[in-house]
């Protein structure tokens, strides 16, 4: 027997979230080790939830020994209770709980893309996605059925969100979130980056509740010193990602590690502090060859690079 899965599901029980079929098994478990109410409410006013769940299994494994005349009829029946409720349990046991990333998976449908893969994605409300490479969306199964329509990113992706007042669209992104209305606008946000940007097309964005982004309005959020920075731009080429044109407006070195990699499929890695530390007006065509970029990287740098293996090295 799992005592830790038992204790789950009196836990539940006790917290009275236990379906029906779990309330079953644990009132037939109980009963038959003729553990009553009575014996409940005693470990019950001194125990919290979990404390408790571990007393009673504790009175199962160690039963009281005082001697005490049960009836045959009653023996008979809690005999039958206990093999029904030890066979129903056994199954529930047996059966493994699915660990954290499981049981969000069957609330979330997942799209990803990989190296240089991009997708374009239409959503049951017909808000339309362009997934750039490297990318994760993950969409609440039953959004359009909730008073918000959710979805998580982990990646870079272009929104053209249809307009619905009744059911705002909200998107996680890391510790951010963003809601719209109706919209278009990019956001990136790769773990792998220090920093997440929101850039508006049209409509307007709210992160975390704060003041409305606008039409060519960028915010760049950094995460180490959980700092907002509101930018205006003449245009968004954000967006330009989908033509494979990546434009690095100051970008940092790690911003250029991960656009590198989306492209090419290549680490790049240094040691210069002074690379590390630069930023970056730098242009990515998917068009280009990846010796190409280097060159011209190299020459912005007047760093040099060699190959090893799948890592370029900037030296």
């Amino acid at each position: 027997m799992n005592d830790n899965k038992l204790k789950i599901l009196i836990e539940k029980y006790l917290a009275d979230t236990a379906t029906k079929a779990e309330r079953f098994i644990v009132e037939s478990w109980l009963e038959s080790f003729q553990l009553d109410s009575d014996d409940i409410s005693q470990l019950e006013a001194r125990d919290n939830s979990q404390k408790l769940a571990q007393r009673i299994i504790d009175r199962v494994n160690n039963p009281k020994t005082e001697p005490y005349h049960i009836p045959l009829w009653k023996k008979l029946g809690g005999i039958a209770a206990g093999i029904t409720a030890f066979s129903i349990l056994a199954l529930f046991l047996l059966k493994p709980f699915p660990p954290k990333n499981e049981a969000i998976s069957t609330l979330y449908s997942e799209y990803r893309t990989g190296v240089n893969e991009f997708k374009e994605l239409r959503l049951p409300d017909s808000t339309l996605v362009y997934l750039n490479a490297n990318s994760t969306l993950s969409v609440q199964k039953s959004f359009i059925k909730h008073n918000e329509r959710r979805v998580k990113l982990d990646g870079e992706a272009f929104f053209e969100v249809r307009k619905d007042k009744k059911h705002p669209f909200k998107i996680q992104v890391g510790e951010l979130q963003v809601k719209v209305l109706g919209t278009s606008f990019n956001i990136q946000g790769h773990k792998s980056i220090n920093e997440i940007r929101v850039a508006v097309k049209s409509g307007k964005v709210q992160v975390n509740n704060g003041v409305p982004l606008i039409a060519n309005q960028l915010l760049v959020y950094n995460k180490r010193g959980k700092t907002f920075q509101t930018l205006i731009r003449e245009a968004i080429p954000e967006a330009l990602w989908r033509k494979g044109i990546s434009v690095l407006d100051r970008a940092s070195f790690d911003e250029l590690v991960t656009v590198m990699f989306n492209v090419y499929g290549v680490n790049l890695t240094t040691t210069s502090k002074r690379v590390i530390n630069e930023r970056y007006n730098f242009t990515i065509r998917s068009s280009r060859t990846l010796k190409q970029s280097l060159n011209q990287f190299c020459e912005l740098t007047k760093k040099k690079y060699r190959k090893e293996g799948n890592t370029i090295v900037i030296y």
